[in-house]
């Protein structure tokens, strides 16, 4: 079983901006996800074809064995993984690559031998001595940029560590590649800013070792944080925010006169409100779970108890008895079959495998329509353009 480094790298973005996490995130044993391993088994694939040099789709069928979860490589994870293959292979080209790469930054943040290390999946030095930093994120959920980001950051101060005796850097530049999201970003960073950082991370781990750490709830170090079901501090933190503004009515001249300024603090508190709803959504999915794991395991929960769900679709126990049986009562085919066409992801994957060609191809795309987005809120900083309330959404409705 591989080690875990007590100031992960992985884990940097938590521990950075809520010190308090590590204490209490160590109260809980490691849990890992179908989604998680999912992606290991993606790492492994890529390390395959980077060491080896061969393409991800001679891996076809190969079943990757995670904890108690098995994969197997199909065309998808081929293609996918394969995105990440061949930008990293042709920025090696000529250079160095190391896959998998161990590197040590504990001495860099004054931490003790073995407290800091992280393993990078890809690290280049070019020709011309840039040092690259690669990292997979193999999910299909929350977007990721390179830019200051906390553990390409602590890889790249590790890698300088390991190899600077040996080349002679003078910048860097971090690579996240998410490929089931479409999205590669890439960040070039200086030598003297990662020293800042380190020297930045360093104060954060000696507050850590001091014994004095900060909780601090917010929704980027709390969305993966084992612990944010039985944070006090983040259940404080949503109380005052939702509940808050409410409690203070106690009587009816609070009432009347929060209702008439209700036109003037509306905008302002509903944005506020708004800024917590994803960490409620995942401070009640997470309360759940904890709930769910500690039935399970045979401990009592005030007030709750383990029922069986709703049942599973049915399904027939053996499809080829059931086929002969109804062939047996003379079935028409339309019968005993649904049929429909493919999907235009289907006829894609057909047009990939060389099933339907090129020329064919361009003839089928010409078929395919995609209704638009429908509209969501998200914070002012989302790149995406702003809808106008009344115009836009009446083209939308048309084009619906």
């Amino acid at each position: 079983m591989t080690a875990h480094a007590k100031f992960s790298a992985s884990g940097a973005h938590r521990w950075m901006r809520c010190p308090a996490s590590l204490s209490l995130e160590a109260q809980v044993p490691n849990r890992s996800s179908g989604f998680a391993n999912e992606g290991t088994a993606a790492h492994e694939l890529a390390e395959m074809c980077l060491t080896s040099g061969n393409d991800a789709d001679a891996y076809l069928g190969r079943v990757i064995k995670v904890d108690q979860d098995t994969f197997t490589v199909d065309a998808d994870m081929a293609a996918y993984v394969q995105t990440f293959v061949d930008p990293v292979r042709e920025l090696a080209d000529g250079g160095e690559l190391l896959v998998e790469q161990q590197v040590d930054f504990a001495l860099a943040i004054g931490v003790a031998e073995g407290e800091g290390f992280g393993t990078a999946d890809a690290i280049v030095i070019t020709r011309d001595g840039e040092l690259q930093v690669h990292d997979l994120k193999y999910g299909r959920g929350v977007k990721v940029d390179a830019e200051e980001n906390e553990q390409l950051q602590l890889y790249a101060i590790g890698a300088v560590r390991m190899l600077d005796m040996v080349y002679e850097f003078d910048r860097a530049r971090l690579f996240i590649h998410q490929p089931r999201l479409g999205h590669v970003s890439e960040w070039a960073v200086s030598l003297a800013e990662l020293q800042d950082f380190a020297a930045l991370a360093q104060d954060v781990a000696e507050n850590i070792q001091l014994g004095t750490p900060d909780c601090v709830p917010a929704e980027k170090q709390c969305r993966f944080c084992n612990a944010k079901d039985f944070c006090p501090a983040l259940e404080k933190k949503l109380a005052d925010e939702v509940v808050g503004s409410f409690a203070k009515l106690t009587d009816r001249a609070a009432m009347s006169q929060a209702i008439d300024d209700l036109p003037r603090v509306f905008s302002a508190a509903l944005g506020r409100k708004m800024a917590v709803v994803d960490m409620v959504e995942q401070w009640c999915k997470a309360v759940r779970a904890r709930t769910e794991s500690e039935l399970q395991a045979g401990r009592a929960v005030d007030g709750y108890k383990l029922v069986e769900g709703r049942r599973g679709p049915r399904k027939w126990s053996s499809p080829a008895e059931a086929e002969n049986l109804l062939k047996s009562m003379r079935l028409k085919t339309e019968e005993m079959f649904d049929l429909k066409l493919v999907s235009p992801t289907t006829a894609e994957k057909l047009a990939k495998a060389g099933t339907i060609g090129p020329r064919q191809w361009s003839k089928v795309e010409a078929l395919i329509t995609q209704s638009p987005g429908a509209p969501s809120v998200a914070p002012e900083n989302d790149p995406r353009s702003a809808l106008n309330p009344t115009d836009d959404f009446e083209n939308l409705n048309d084009l619906a």
